[in-house]
């Protein structure tokens, strides 16, 4: 695929250009002339670098823990066996166990347990929960929470022994007691052992949306629940005598707490013994609660504190939350923590900390006596935290579900990092040697993607720039993993009018997004908070908070979106003469750290180009606009609509959607051959609570929504 220039920016010897049509995206004009063509010089880039945080204006930082440790995909529990501290154990959702040792230079680990041909994964389901029994030494039992994949993944909980050798067989599973699923979400799937010597097990509502299956206020079910049992008095288990419901036949004995919607991560207090339960809304409120035997969580009564179906409901008898934060400024999905315990950082001493999966952001609640509390926002990471974990002396971990290398695991510092900062004003970012005739500064490399995201029919121009002396890294689907200090750059346009510029950098403590509005006058920029909305008579522009970048720019996609080799497998000619293929060009200036291999490439034809089929430009298009949610790891995981994965394998195709159905009859996500049932589409063309994108976007992309609605009625199968 060619590219021709189509707008110019002095870069010394180097102008680049992008854009087709409205100015976004590529052209088809392909590179002319023969011959051996000019290479792109790689210029010095002094200024335009993400600033480093500010000095001792934050209260807490993240630390990595195990700066040495290789990739921990899929990291979703970290846990000490009883009375030895001198080990970890990480949970993986694909079905391993490892172990390393508990210092700072860890490098390196080993498999405890792998039991990957028995879990399924997809949507929220994988090897979820684990326990060493409070006996652990003595007995070497220790338990796990899986979906089963031999059990049309049930949830699973099950009893491994260790011998003093690992790997631990995978005979030695005594299955505890199952739980069917009727769908991918909500499966709750932790566990613990509490003070009192049982095993409790977390199960969600069943999935799907507004308590689709009824079992929220079930209590013959297990789902929607908190359970309690005794592992060691009988086989497989018994029921504690002392359960809140032992001798009611309206109640399962094993129930210890009810009208829980998803249970993602609860834990104990190991000083008093509170049981703390983060619990997932549907789409407004999180929440966390304090529970005791018996409790009525109120699930779907109630949504946090307020009423979820019924504006006059009754709460008389509901234990309601002691923490809450509502879905704004992109947060999305609790995830719960632990009581901080350690006497490392006295301040921290009885706060519960908890996070948000989308956004990163850590709050911690803590007691102002008389059983009030008070929260507040701790810091925002930008990272998909999918637990926390608790060493032997009370000290408390965040873990990134991602697991990167030597940044999966980090602790709480108090040495004063602060936040990042960005200039007030773009001309003082060192981006730019003139704001007021768009002239990037030297080391600013413009790029051109092939799949453009939709922005409301607004124009794009894009940069980059890394420090001096580092590269660019390729991933193995293709990311790009930028170093820190880089500066992502993206210009909004409405025609020859400059709306706005964003600034996406990395900082030493991850990415921030950062959005600023051009002056009436086109000379400069100002920063904004985010949030606003302008409308210039020919378009509406929303400008995101950093908080609603960071929902849209995952970890699971590596943060840089547009920056991938799938993307940037075109042509570009500047006007210096350097020409060809991005990747070429790119790896040979010394940005890319290597030319991506044909295996990290996949074809992403823009939604005009009439060389490609009907399936290749859906695909690209949902690749580009949605699948940085829709993947494994990322708030959309239900479904995974990268275009290197089999449709049969994106969990789409004439497949049930797992929320709302939008009152479609016999609604699928995409049902073959009937655009009219499919509710992809409809959520694309809807523009209230069920749009998707659900940020930034106030216009219908008609003309993407038009090859969706064609490619989902020439669908005659999901192979």
């Amino acid at each position: 695929m060619g590219q021709k220039i189509a707008w110019l920016f002095t870069l010394l010897a180097l102008v680049a250009c992008g854009g087709s049509g409205g100015g976004d995206g590529p052209a088809g004009d392909d590179v002319g002339g023969g011959g051996e063509q000019p290479v792109l010089e790689r210029f010095a880039n002094s200024s335009c670098l993400a600033p480093e945080n500010s000095s001792g204006s934050g209260e807490l930082s993240l630390v990595a823990s195990f700066p040495n440790l290789p990739e921990l995909p899929g990291l979703l529990g970290l846990f000490q066996a009883p009375g030895d501290d001198g080990v970890w154990y990480g949970l993986l959702r694909e079905g391993r166990v490892v172990s390393f040792t508990n210092t700072p230079a860890a490098s390196s680990v080993d498999t405890f347990l792998d039991i990957r041909g028995s879990v399924r994964q997809g949507g929220e389901m994988g090897l979820l929960g684990f326990a060493f029994h409070p006996q652990f030494a003595a007995t070497g039992e220790f338990f796990v929470s899986y979906n089963d994949d031999d059990n049309d993944g049930d949830s699973t909980i099950s009893r491994f022994t260790f011998s003093g050798s690992a790997p631990v067989s995978a005979a030695s599973e005594e299955v505890i007691l199952t739980l069917s699923q009727p769908a991918t979400n909500h499966n709750g799937g932790a566990i613990a052992f509490g003070p009192d010597g049982y095993l409790y097990i977390g199960f969600g509502d069943g999935g799907g949306a507004n308590d689709s299956y009824d079992h929220g206020q079930n209590t013959l079910s297990w789902h929607a629940a908190l359970l309690r049992i005794d592992v060691d008095s009988a086989a497989p288990y018994s029921v504690p005598p002392d359960n809140p419901f032992v001798g009611d036949n309206n109640f399962l004995p094993e129930i210890y707490a009810w009208g829980l919607r998803n249970p993602w991560r609860w834990s104990f207090d190991t000083q008093n013994g509170d049981l703390w339960v983060a619990d997932v809304g549907q789409g407004n409120i999180e929440e966390v609660n304090l529970v005791a035997a018996g409790d009525n969580l109120g699930w779907p009564i109630m949504e946090g504190g307020e009423c979820f179906a019924d504006d006059n409901c009754d709460t008389s008898g509901l234990r309601l939350p002691v923490a809450e934060y509502f879905h704004n400024n992109g947060d999305c999905s609790v995830t719960g923590g632990y009581v901080y315990r350690s006497a490392r950082l006295a301040a921290l001493q009885g706060s519960y900390f908890f996070a948000d999966f989308c956004t990163g952001r850590v709050r911690r609640t803590s007691p102002l006596g008389d059983g009030q509390w008070q929260t507040q926002e701790v810091m925002l990471t930008g990272r998909n935290i999918a637990a926390f974990a608790q060493d032997n002396d009370g000290e408390v971990y965040v873990l990134d579900i991602s697991g990167d290398a030597g940044e999966g695991i980090f602790h709480f510092s108090a040495a004063g990092q602060g936040e990042p900062t960005a200039a007030g004003m773009l001309s003082d970012t060192g981006c730019f040697t003139s704001t007021a005739a768009k002239t990037v500064a030297p080391g600013v490399v413009p790029y051109a993607v092939s799949s453009p995201l939709w922005s409301d029919g607004v124009a794009k121009q894009r940069f980059f720039a890394v420090p001096d002396g580092r590269d660019v890294e390729i991933l193995a689907d293709g990311d790009f993993d930028f170093p820190v200090g880089s500066v992502l750059i993206k210009h909004f346009l409405d025609g020859d009018d400059y709306l706005e510029t964003r600034l996406f950098m990395h900082h030493q403590i991850g990415w921030r997004g950062y959005s600023y509005e051009w002056l009436v006058d086109g000379s400069d920029a100002v920063l904004l908070d985010g949030g606003q909305v302008v409308d210039t008579g020919s378009v509406v522009h929303v400008y995101p908070s950093p908080e609603e970048c960071l929902s849209c720019h995952t970890g699971a996609a590596n943060n840089a979106l547009g920056l991938e080799a799938s993307q940037l497998d075109n042509d570009l000619e500047y006007p210096s003469g350097a020409a060809g293929n991005q990747l070429d060009v790119l790896t040979a200036a010394g940005y890319l750290a290597s030319r991506p291999t044909a295996g990290q490439i996949a074809p992403l034809p823009g939604l005009d180009d009439a060389s490609a089929t009907l399936a290749a430009r859906a695909r690209a298009y949902l690749h580009s606009n949605c699948s940085s949610c829709h993947r494994p790891g990322a708030s959309g995981a239900l479904i995974d609509l990268r275009v290197q994965t089999p449709l049969a394998a994106t969990g789409i195709c004439d497949q049930p959607p797992a929320t709302d159905n939008l009152g479609i009859a016999d609604a699928r996500i995409v049902a073959p051959g009937d655009a009219a049932r499919s509710v992809l589409l409809a959520r694309m063309r809807d523009l209230g609570d069920a749009r998707m994108p659900p940020l930034a976007s106030l216009v219908v992309d008609s003309a993407a929504s038009a090859i969706i609605e064609q490619w989902i009625d020439a669908l005659e199968s999901c192979d």
